[in-house]
């Protein structure tokens, strides 16, 4: 199983909607919205990396509410 933590810019006003949409991701385990530099975090986990790349390219970048992420592949976790 690959993990991602992904850190999403969404347009301005386009917060909720983008939180209301990766909520029902299969693959979005986590969702949280933040204040700071970032909007919301989002932990993805998928099959291999093809299936986290997929879902991150298609759902998250590809949604017309996200101006940008920041991806970090986990490697390891406890």
């Amino acid at each position: 199983m690959e993990r991602a933590i992904v850190l999403i810019n969404a347009t301005p006003g386009g917060e909720d909607e983008v939180l209301k949409d990766l909520r029902s991701e299969k693959a979005v385990r986590q969702v949280y919205q933040l204040y700071g530099l970032y909007d919301l975090l989002a932990v993805v986990e998928g099959e291999d990396d093809h299936a986290v790349k997929a879902i991150i390219s298609n759902r998250f970048r590809g949604h017309p509410k996200v101006a940008s992420t920041l991806t970090m592949k986990v490697l390891n976790s406890t």
